[in-house]
């Protein structure tokens, strides 16, 4: 009985030792949310296909949440500390975005940051709702993006979840929205549509494909990479070359700022689940095709 407890003490110790090593090497501190064995298996080098259903599976299992340790992740927990990716509507996860996170306060009034054009819009410049806490403003002024088209959804997984999934959403300026419609994004070399709404952003002919895309600006790049790449791997969807191979640069060109990682903190509190391409922007490299 003796040799036996010695020998569980060990492996919970070699698997915490593992799970502090990978923090340590990837340079963030310990997250509990992801669990032990994935720390194990990503600093065994797991990779490609394998890396893909382990992400997945930390993404869409129940969790138990266990103080001073890793979560513990299983297919169906009950009880206390339990929870998992909460679908909270398409309604409240516009709150979350315009009535909360990107809500900047001025004085009295209130403006709404939006991300294509990179500026604070102002309550004088909504015509009907303007912007407050909790509140969902005029959508001719800021609209959301849906970072990964809805036209382009899974049929495998219900059309709400992914609608609301705060992992891809942002709040733009409409005439940006618009633009952008459903066009992959990529690098543009010659520009069309005349002229936009801003100059930060851009609409037109690539130099590495044929047809039209869209091009945020410098400092939403990775930012769009690490949401498609998280979308790709959660709903089970495809991304094409051409488009991938631009994000992955992004990816590399932009990593996570002080902003992307706290809306991913609020974005856990709020749904319940964390993009891993913004915790470990470098796992990305370690999946050969999205």
């Amino acid at each position: 009985m003796v040799r036996w407890f010695g020998l569980l003490l060990g492996v919970l110790c070699l698997q915490a030792t593992v799970t502090q090593a990978f923090a340590q090497q990837q340079q963030v501190p310990q997250i509990s949310y992801y669990g032990a064995e994935f720390y194990r298996r990503v600093t065994m080098g797991e990779s490609n296909d394998g890396l893909q259903d382990l992400i997945r599976y930390v993404l869409r299992a129940d969790h138990r949440a266990v103080p001073g340790r890793p979560d513990e992740i299983m297919d169906r927990c009950s009880g206390q500390g339990c929870y998992r990716h909460t679908v909270i509507g398409y309604n409240r996860a516009r709150q979350f975005l315009m009535g909360y996170f990107y809500l900047v306060r001025n004085g009295n009034q209130y403006g709404v940051r939006e991300v294509y054009c990179e500026r604070v819009v102002g309550a004088n410049e909504f015509r009907g709702r303007p912007p407050g806490p909790g509140q969902i403003p005029d959508d001719r002024v800021v609209n959301v993006e849906h970072t990964w088209p809805q036209s382009r959804f899974s049929g495998r997984f219900n059309k709400e979840e992914q609608k609301s999934d705060l992992h891809h959403l942002y709040p733009t300026n409409s005439q940006m929205n618009s633009t952008r419609s459903s066009f992959p994004f990529g690098e543009v070399r010659e520009q069309r549509n005349g002229r936009l709404a801003c100059d930060n952003g851009r609409f037109g002919l690539p130099s590495s494909r044929s047809g039209l895309v869209f091009e945020p600006p410098q400092g939403h790049k990775g930012n769009v990479a690490r949401a498609l790449f998280y979308f790709s791997v959660r709903y089970e969807l495809r991304i094409d070359p051409e488009q991938e191979a631009t994000l992955r640069q992004w990816n590399r060109m932009d990593p996570p700022d002080q902003d992307e990682i706290a809306r991913n903190n609020e974005i856990f509190k709020a749904q319940g689940s964390r993009n891993p391409f913004i915790d470990f922007p470098q796992l990305a490299d370690r999946i050969r095709d999205f």
